[in-house]
Formats: structure tokens, C-alpha cells, sequence
């Protein structure tokens, strides 16, 4: 039996012993079970309420002078979103679709910048990502997601201009919980998954927690497949009174495909051909997680806390690609892509508060180091599958990159008045090897960046519950990829580090009841030598280097209202100008960038009547109009999406913590499609996920 069989098979039979564990109704007294442990950051519904995923310290929301979107566990749990891209598909100015329908790559854009390189953390921690070995982070195994908009390097070390988005990972809890879930989807989709939580010991002294999923699921892309084993226990221990140690620990492998497009002519249209063989298509993934996290309370105002994770991951592409006149397609050349990245990453922070007179100081302290690397061998044929089987794969990249870093961060309150200054210096010693292609030559050298950033923020929390900031911070980030002149360029070089300032202005108000929160802001970002990436002449991706300044708006809401409605909106507008860029590009705007994105999510729960134990979700996506190219000969058109969801629970026919789930994208099966770079990618058709839960 395959693997992956056995594990649904497994996940599936402790699920439904848990559902049958309540076939005999009882009337209880209402229990609310929540996922979440609240403990590096508290939500409420769909509001984050405060949290230290922006600046290492516990600091309310409302207060931080920056942009901050949060994606709480209700706002995970009521989308059901099956990877991180669609869990941002309600954030404003977050651009998650430029590249289609693709589940191998969280391949996101934060305000105008591509923020998949290096702008991914968990719990604090970078994430080390190689050419095609991406860790890829499963939204079940989070208890929320902190997307914090624009340069973050003060804080954070190596970032994007953009921002960065900073995964919270669930933790072990202090009360019972556990989760059991079966689901049924679009394209024969089948998934399992379990979440189990709470004390090992009488006194509360040891506390764990075991998260588990399998899925066996096709696509609507012939011969494209999306499964996944992941298994994800970690158990922390109270060693004294004042010390804590947290381990944790992940496995996942996942198959899917190698060629996720589908084919195209020169009209741009794209077809409903793939592009991939649909009997040769193959990317396999694994990956391992391992870590830990130990916090100490020195005095009541001092803690030091160290954290550290080392990553693994293991990528294997076998695959066809398809060429001819729609629809008349052959396979007509077959490649072969192994690689493997690695990666130690350690942070160490000692956080300390004091005052000054009547100014309040949250302090913080560390240094952090990270050590990358990863090796790829790629290698094709013309001559088919069994050649292609046979090929010994020859080299094609390599990098090996350390970074360190020290910061300091000094929170400074008095009253309502909130002053935010955080300053670091990073070096980062980067060991390259790149194969020429076509040739048996290899580039190699070793290139050396350091740098300083900072940030200075402002904020003031006047009586009413209006909150304006103002910030300015900077980032920086070497580029781990070969830079080219141009999209013929066969040789390339190393690439210069990517450097920016932000300038940015906002407000946020909270209602009186805290129900609701609102804010805007307004954005100036000025990025040099950014990393772009386009399809070859040749078909492989090539990173070029750009300058751009990304200006725009953007405006977000969300409310948990007393009337059982729960609500997310958000507006964006903003223009990405390439200053400095690939050949007749100056002056225009950045490819895959829309202008204009508008988003609504609404939840309704009736509190009585017949409608009682049902709830109903609506969602709308707007994608506004962008240039396909950064030569601005390309017209991408708006595309409005609509997505629906419904749920019961079974708690008033004596089920308690029992509830079916129903998730529908793309209700109305519009054909859309979006072109980035010269290259265009068809989005996901309608899409349908039926689950059955029980928390106990």
C-alpha cells in the first residue's frame, strides 16, 4: 500500500473514532475549544489584538507605528485555505496570483515587491529558501499569520522591500484540545488531518502537541497531482519556575507537478492544454524540521529567550514539455532537476524594561546567525522519457551563505504616545558556484555584503481610538541567485544586495467596543538593485536586476460585530515605476503589479431562531488591470472572483464540538488568466471542499 494511502487510512480512523466518541447526544453547557495558544499573540475573531511578531516584544497592535495585517486561526479556519498563497488572498497589498494556479512555491508579492526569496519567517526565524527547494509551510499546522508591510531589516535582518510575512506556528496549550478532520474535494481530493494538544502531566508542568495531515488529491490539471504526508509534534517543558524549553519538530513529502502552466500562443491566450506531459510530470519534495526555543525570566523585567531551527529540504523534478499548435501537442523535450538546500538558523534576544522619568522602555537586545545552502544539478534531452531516466544530471548552481547580525530595538512609551527605533548591522559572506549552460564551465567566487538599517516609527493613541503613525525604515537583502544583462544573457553574474527606504504614513482607529479596527496607510518605497525574476529565451527562469519606487494606499477592516457578523475588507492602490531595469524598460510600470485589488470576506452566525447552529461566508476578490511585461505591450485584464462557504453544527442535535464545513472558490468558474514577465499562467477553475470536524 502506498505510504500516503495507509497514513489517510490511519488519520482517518482516529478522526471518526473521535466523531463517534459523541453518537450519544448530551445536553452540555456551551465549551468554546480554540486552536490557538495565545501565547506570542492574542486574537479575538478575526482581530489580532497584540503580539511580538513585528518587533520581538509583546506590543499592542493598535499601537505599532507600521502597516500590520493579521490572519488570525478563525480567519484560517473559516477559509480553509490549502496553501499560504490563498490564505493571502484577503490581504491588502499582498499579490498572491501572479503566476496561476501553482501549489509548489509560495510565490508571493508584498506591496509591488516579490517577497517569496526572502521574505518568509516563522516564529521569528528566517526562512532559507534555495533555487526550487522552498520549505513549504502548511497554513494547518499555524495558529496565525503576521504580514508586516515594508522593510523589516532593522529587526529581522535579510528582507524584502515589500515586507515580510512572519508564520506563528501552533503551540503546545495548557488546556486539552484535539481536532479531528476528514475532507472530500474538487478532482477526487481526499484529506485527513489531526490536531491534538495539552498537559502530559498532572501538574501542567509538560505540555505537548501533535499535528498530522495526509492528502491523496488530483488537480484540474491533467497529470498534476497535490499530495501530502506531514506529521508536526512538538512538546515543551517547564524546567523551573522561571525557565521554559519549547522543542519542535516537522516532516512533510509532497508530490505534485513539475510544469504547473498550461500552453500558450502568440496571442497569449492561454489554452486548456497543459504544458507538462500529463505522463511525465513529476515534482517530488521533502523537507524536515527541527528546533527549539528556551525563555528565561531573569526578574520580572528581564527575559532572555534563543531559538534555533535547522530545515532540510529535498527537491526532485522529472517532467515533459509540451510544444506544437493548440491542440495538436507533443512532448518535445524532457528535464531532469535535483536539488537540496539546507539551513542553521539562530537568534538570541535579551529584552529588558525600564523607565526614563515618565517615558516606559521595552529594550531589546541580539544577535542572530543563519548559515544557508544549497546544491541543484539540472540536465534535459530531446531524445524522451527513457534518455531523459538515464541522463547523469550534470551541475548547475550552488551557494553557500552565512549571515550574522546584531539589533537593537528600544520601545519608548509615555502615555499615548508610542516611539518605535530599532537598528541593526548584517554581515553576509556568500560562497557561489554557477555551471554555464550548455557548457562544461563553472563560474565560482565568493562574494562579501554588510550593511546598516533602521527604522524610526511614531505613533499617538488619542481618547477617540484614532491612532496616526508615521515611520521610516530601510532593508536589505543579498541575492542568493545568479543575476543576467537580459533574458539572453547565458552567463549571468552574482548579483548586487537589494537595498530600500520606505517612507510611509498612516492611521488606525479602534471603535469603542474594539469590535471593529480600521486602517490606512500611505507608502513610498524606493528599491535598488531588486531582483526580478523572467523566463529565459531558452524557457529557464533568470533573475535581473532592478531599481523600482512603489507608491500607493491601501485601506483594511475587520469586525467581530455582536449581531453574529464577522467581517474582512480591504483596499489597495499602488503603481511599481522601474527606474533602472532590462532594456526599454525605464519609466514603465513593474509586470504582474495591479494597480487597483479590493477584497470582502463576511461571515454571518444567527444567534437564534431556526438558523441557529448554521453559518454562512461570502467572499469577493478583486484583481484590477496591470501590464503582462515590463516592456507595458501587455495587458492583463481585471479579474473578480467570488467564493462561498457554509457550516453546521451539530451541537444543537446533542453533538457538541461537531461541525460540517463547506468552502467553495471561484463559484461562478470563471476563466481567468494573468501574464507576469512575458509569461502567462491560467487561474484555478471552481473549487469545492466538503470537511467534517470535531473538537474535543
Amino acid at each position: 500500500m502506498n505510504p500516503r494511502h495507509f497514513l489517510i487510512l490511519l488519520l482517518g480512523s482516529v478522526s471518526f473514532s473521535g466523531m463517534l466518541h459523541a453518537q450519544e447526544p448530551v445536553q452540555l453547557d456551551t465549551v468554546v475549544l480554540e486552536a490557538e495558544s495565545d501565547e506570542t499573540l492574542q486574537q479575538d475573531g478575526y482581530i489580532a489584538i497584540s503580539g511580538r511578531q513585528a518587533m520581538r516584544v509583546e506590543t499592542p497592535i493598535q499601537r505599532l507605528p507600521q502597516a500590520v495585517s493579521v490572519i488570525t486561526q478563525d480567519q484560517l479556519q473559516d477559509q480553509a485555505p490549502r496553501t499560504m498563497l490563498e490564505a493571502l488572498n484577503y490581504t491588502a497589498s499582498a499579490t498572491p496570483g501572479n503566476y496561476g494556479y501553482d501549489t509548489r512555491y509560495d510565490s508571493f508579492w508584498l506591496r509591488g515587491f516579490p517577497a517569496y526569496q526572502t521574505g518568509v519567517f516563522r516564529d521569528g526565524l528566517r526562512s532559507f529558501n534555495g533555487l526550487s527547494a522552498w520549505y513549504r509551510n502548511d497554513p494547518y499546522t499555524l495558529e496565525g499569520i503576521a504580514v508586516l508591510k515594508g522593510p523589516a531589516s532593522s529587526m529581522f535582518g535579510v528582507s524584502t522591500p515589500g515586507g515580510i510575512v512572519n508564520l506563528v506556528s501552533k503551540r503546545p496549550k495548557d488546556t486539552p484540545y484535539h481536532e479531528t478532520r476528514l475532507s472530500y474535494g474538487s478532482y477526487a481530493r481526499v484529506e485527513a488531518a489531526v490536531d491534538f494538544t495539552g498537559p502530559l502531566d498532572a501538574e501542567g508542568d509538560t505540555l505537548y502537541r501533535f499535528v498530522a495531515l495526509a492528502r491523496d488529491a488530483d488537480t484540474h490539471i491533467d497529470g498534476y497531482a497535490d499530495d501530502r504526508i506531514l506529521l508536526a509534534p512538538s512538546i515543551s517543558f517547564r524546567l523551573s519556575d522561571d525557565q521554559r524549553l519549547l522543542l519542535s519538530a516537522e516532516y512533510a513529502k509532497d508530490r505534485t507537478g513539475a510544469v504547473a502552466y498550461y500552453h500558450f500562443g502568440s496571442d497569449l491566450d492561454v489554452t486548456d492544454a497543459p504544458a507538462g506531459d500529463p505522463n511525465y510530470n513529476r515534482f517530488d519534495l521533502e523537507q524536515f524540521r527541527i528546533g527549539y526555543e528556551y525563555t528565561w525570566d531573569i526578574s520580572e523585567d528581564t527575559q532572555l529567550r534563543q531559538s534555533y531551527r535547522w530545515t532540510k529540504v529535498r527537491a526532485d523534478m522529472r517532467y515533459g514539455t509540451r510544444y506544437g499548435t493548440y491542440p495538436d501537442l507533443v512532448p518535445g523535450y524532457w528535464e531532469r532537476y535535483h536539488e537540496t538546500a539546507k539551513s542553521h538558523v539562530l537568534d538570541l534576544m535579551l529584552e529588558h524594561k525600564l523607565a526614563t522619568g515618565d517615558f516606559q522602555h521595552t529594550l531589546a537586545f541580539g544577535a542572530d546567525y543563519t548559515r544557508g545552502e544549497y546544491s541543484a544539478d539540472y540536465g534535459g534531452t530531446a531524445l524522451g522519457q527513457a534518455a531523459n531516466e538515464a541522463l547523469d544530471v550534470p551541475f548547475y548552481a550552488s551557494r553557500e551563505q552565512v549571515q550574522t547580525g546584531i539589533y537593537f530595538a528600544d520601545q519608548i512609551e509615555r502615555d499615548a504616545l508610542t516611539v518605535s527605533l530599532s537598528a541593526r548591522y548584517d554581515w553576509v559572506d556568500t560562497d557561489y558556484a554557477d555551471a554555464v549552460y550548455g557548457t562544461s564551465t563553472v563560474n565560482s567566487g565568493e562574494q562579501k555584503d554588510e550593511a546598516f538599517t533602521a527604522r524610526l516609527g511614531v505613533s499617538y493613541e488619542m481618547q477617540n481610538g484614532v491612532t496616526p503613525y508615521a515611520n521610516i525604515a530601510s532593508s536589505f537583502a543579498p541575492n542568493v541567485a545568479q543575476v543576467y544583462a537580459d533574458s539572453s544573457d547565458p552567463t549571468g553574474s552574482p548579483a548586487d544586495p537589494t537595498e530600500a527606504l520606505q517612507k510611509e504614513i498612516g492611521i488606525k482607529y479602534a471603535l469603542p467596543d474594539q469590535r471593529t479596527v480600521i486602517s490606512a496607510a500611505l507608502f513610498d518605497i524606493h528599491q535598488d538593485n531588486g531582483m526580478v525574476l523572467v523566463v529565459g529565451d531558452d524557457g529557464r527562469n533568470r533573475g535581473l536586476q532592478y531599481d523600482l519606487t512603489s507608491r500607493g494606499f491601501e485601506l483594511e477592516a475587520m469586525s467581530n460585530l455582536e449581531n453574529g457578523v464577522s467581517l474582512i475588507a480591504s483596499y489597495a492602490h499602488m503603481k511599481v515605476e522601474i527606474n533602472e531595469g532590462s532594456p526599454g524598460t525605464k519609466g514603465n510600470e513593474l509586470s504582474g503589479v495591479p494597480n487597483d485589488t479590493l477584497s470582502l470576506f463576511v461571515k454571518y452566525e444567527p444567534e437564534a431562531g431556526a438558523l441557529e447552529n448554521v453559518g454562512l461566508m461570502a467572499g469577493m476578490r478583486y484583481i484590477g488591470k496591470s501590464y503582462g511585461d515590463d516592456l507595458n505591450t501587455i495587458e492583463n485584464a481585471s479579474r473578480t472572483y467570488f467564493d462561498l462557504g457554509a457550516t453546521y453544527d451539530f451541537a444543537g442535535l446533542g453533538y457538541e464540538g461537531t461541525q460540517l464545513q463547506l468552502n467553495v472558490r471561484n463559484l461562478f468558474d470563471r476563466e481567468g488568466q494573468t501574464c507576469t514577465a512575458g509569461w502567462c499562467y491560467r487561474d484555478e477553475p471552481r473549487m469545492f471542499d466538503l470537511s467534517l470536524s470535531r473538537r474535543f
